[in-house]
């Protein structure tokens, strides 16, 4: 059984960041587990951004941050369901319950459901943060889902028009260390 994290210094980066973004919608995978032959994994290490504002340290997560959406509906994690069998082997999960109880998601989902739930979380945001070139699977996902912004935005005309690095502002906060 793992222990619940101390959620206060997560909760405090969450806010600064949250002020930093001013009305743009941050998507932060976590890592992945990469295996290491036909049956074995590496030994898993999150993303360091994505550990630095959740303090989630599960593979195959994605965390949102909508800075344009109330309070209480701001923070959203896509995690990997509870699954007793593939705990056996991969070791103890938090699930969607988990992630929201201990680790203080506004709101947490099967991460099978994040590209049926993605567009309608960041709809509404002046602008999209997502690093390029690091999570392939996520990034069709969310380039699919952008370009057809971008139609919408000819017609309605609102909505993000470009993607930007969300490390702009986490390489700045990350810059100094707490205790």
């Amino acid at each position: 059984f793992m222990f619940p994290p101390d959620n206060k210094v997560f909760e405090e980066r969450r806010e600064i960041f949250f002020n930093k973004l001013n009305g743009k919608a941050a998507i932060i995978p976590g890592a992945n587990l990469v295996r290491h032959h036909a049956d074995c994994e590496y030994p898993f290490r999150q993303d360091s951004n994505f550990w630095y504002l959740t303090g989630f340290d599960e593979p195959d997560s994605i965390a949102l941050f909508l800075s344009h959406k109330p309070k209480g509906q701001r923070f959203i994690l896509f995690v990997a369901p509870k699954d007793i069998i593939g705990e056996v082997w991969h070791g103890f999960r938090w699930g969607i319950e988990g992630a929201e109880k201990e680790f203080k998601a506004d709101k947490a989902h099967s991460i099978n459901d994040f590209k049926d739930l993605l567009s309608s979380y960041i709809s509404g945001a002046d602008e999209t943060l997502f690093s390029i070139g690091k999570h392939p699977k996520v990034e069709k996902i969310i380039l699919d889902i952008f370009s057809k912004q971008i139609e919408d935005r000819s017609k309605v005309g609102e909505g993000a028009n470009n993607i930007k690095s969300p490390e702009i502002y986490l390489n700045e906060m990350r810059l100094i260390k707490s205790d």
